[in-house]
């Protein structure tokens, strides 16, 4: 969706530098120098904005920065324009960059666009006034601040809704690990950072020893305390910089960058750790490695499946070995 949402708001952007541009020479524009500086002003603040979103997706500096210009833009414009009535009602215009703060920022951005709409909105009320017409800019002063606070707090809400909504999705319910499709994410982030670090990626396997005995014999609710029991043991044993994940089942996902491929007999001290819970489960666990000078952006879905498949094989060897043990595939290549 980034690609759309650049292009649509390098659209919007663009829209409104047009429109700044037709008041600037139509009937009833500023005939002033100052004016027109203002205007020129506001013009070459949606050209850059506009620029900004057809070259890229903005860093949160860049982004702030085309909040702050923008902002700033559309009041130069309602500053501008002769006519008080007609700036009062374009500082509705306010109301797509106080959105865009509200969904891409936190609320002290929001904030400072609507400290910014009050002021100028306030000063075209006096203008209003001077004339004569103080009921009528009252009530257009009511309307243009309802319009920007209204938007402001649904978008607000809308994002803390979201944002809560999303990390719930990235959770299994059961154990609070990750789930499966937020692990792949996790790496894919952790990767991007450390692509050049000279390091391996390490994915390991942890598979339950003989799980549906655990159900059959005691239930399903016991069979839920131990894979919950198990989740905290891995926390707890598992490096401090692994990513954990429920993959499914009674099956868990470890993932680490490690500078040795030595690394994978930390591993072995998991098994320990979930056979000394107080419940009668153990576990088998599988690992394998990657050059971290072998995953590109290209090859990255297709290294991370062959990896899983590597530590899956691996840990089935544990299990064909007995159980309750570590089995290294070794390096992919």
């Amino acid at each position: 969706m980034l690609t759309a949402a650049r292009r649509w708001l390098a659209l919007t952007t663009a829209a409104m530098a047009l429109g700044v541009l037709a008041l600037t020479f139509g009937a009833g524009g500023p005939e002033h120098l100052l004016g027109r500086t203002l205007m020129g002003f506001a013009f070459a603040g949606g050209v850059l904005g506009t620029g900004l979103w057809l070259w890229r997706w903005p860093s949160h500096s860049l982004s702030l920065a085309y909040t702050a210009v923008t902002t700033l833009s559309i009041a130069c414009a309602c500053l501008a324009y002769p006519d008080p009535l007609a700036a009062m009602l374009g500082c509705i215009a306010f109301a797509t960059i106080v959105s865009y703060a509200a969904f891409f920022h936190w609320l002290d951005a929001v904030l400072g666009v609507l400290a910014v709409v009050t002021l100028v909105a306030a000063i075209q009320v006096v203008a209003l006034a001077e004339e004569g017409r103080l009921v009528l800019a009252a009530v257009d002063l009511f309307l243009v601040l309802q319009c920007c606070v209204g938007v402001a707090l649904a978008f607000h809400s809308l994002v803390r809704t979201l944002r809560g909504d999303l990390a719930t999705a990235d959770l299994d319910p059961l154990t609070g690990l990750l789930n499966r499709r937020a692990f792949r994410a996790e790496i894919g982030s952790r990767l991007s950072r450390r692509r050049r670090d000279g390091r391996y990626l390490l994915i390991a396997l942890l598979d339950l020893d003989d799980f549906k005995s655990i159900n059959d014999a005691h239930g399903h609710a016991v069979g839920d305390q131990a894979l919950s029991a198990v989740a905290e043991a891995l926390r707890d044993s598992a490096p401090p910089t692994a990513v954990i994940a429920r993959s499914g089942g009674e099956e868990f996902l470890m993932a680490d960058f490690v500078t040795s491929h030595t690394a994978a007999g930390r591993y072995e001290q998991i098994c320990g750790a979930v056979a000394d819970l107080p419940v009668p489960v153990t576990a088998s666990i599988g690992t394998s490695l990657v050059d971290l000078g072998l995953i590109d952006e290209a090859s990255y879905d297709d290294v991370i499946d062959r990896l899983i498949v590597a530590a899956d094989e691996a840990m089935y060897h544990a299990k064909h070995n007995g159980g309750n043990r570590c089995h290294h595939h070794g390096l992919l290549l």
